[in-house]
């Protein structure tokens, strides 16, 4: 196999960073919930008593630790993944998979062109790649990142290398920018 030189960049995917958000807004909460407590507590601010102070802290600590909870959850699932992706990687464990096709789709953005519109859809296109795994032969069928244009003349090879976690062959990263002429990689970035 082809030992690659370069280094890839494996973010983390919406799960990650919204696991990240609720990690934040859960100790916001928490927090929240315990100043406001011993603010009362202290000067008697808010006029919370006895059972109604206890409920109040009860709700925010019970909302922040679940938001809490959550989130780590969500962060550290996407990071296992991301950190999978590049050991993988990093290892150089992959397989060359033969490209099948490319699927046509549709994603949309926020547009700040016109805020009563603010929905833009626009064309994706992903290459879709099958491979057999080496170690028992079953086969796979996998995608690569949405790219924003027809990468249909840009390829230049009938396979490419797609990446495998050892610990989950589920997770997979498809190299699609080994196989797209250099020239013509820029191309295909987002354009607002």
């Amino acid at each position: 196999m082809t030992t690659f030189q370069s280094y890839k960049k494996f973010g983390l995917e919406m799960r990650g960073a919204v696991g990240a958000i609720l990690t934040i807004a859960g100790c916001a909460l928490m927090l929240l919930g315990l100043a406001v407590a011993i603010v009362d507590r202290v000067t008697g601010k808010f006029g919370l008593e006895g059972e109604i102070l206890l409920i109040f802290l009860l709700i925010f600590m019970g909302m922040g630790v679940a938001l809490l909870f959550f989130g780590i959850r969500m962060f550290l699932k996407d990071k296992e993944r991301v950190d999978g992706l590049r050991e993988a990687y990093e290892n150089d464990r992959c397989v060359m998979a033969d490209i099948a096709g490319i699927v046509k789709g549709t994603s949309f953005k926020a547009s700040s062109d016109n805020m009563f519109t603010g929905v833009r859809y626009r064309e994706t296109y992903t290459v879709e790649c099958h491979f057999r795994d080496p170690a028992t032969g079953k086969p796979h069928i996998c995608y690569s990142q949405a790219l924003y244009c027809d990468p249909a003349g840009m390829i230049t090879s009938k396979q490419v290398p797609v990446y495998i976690d050892r610990n989950n062959e589920n997770n997979l990263y498809v190299d699609i920018d080994r196989v797209l002429a250099e020239e013509k990689q820029w191309s295909c970035e987002e354009k607002d």
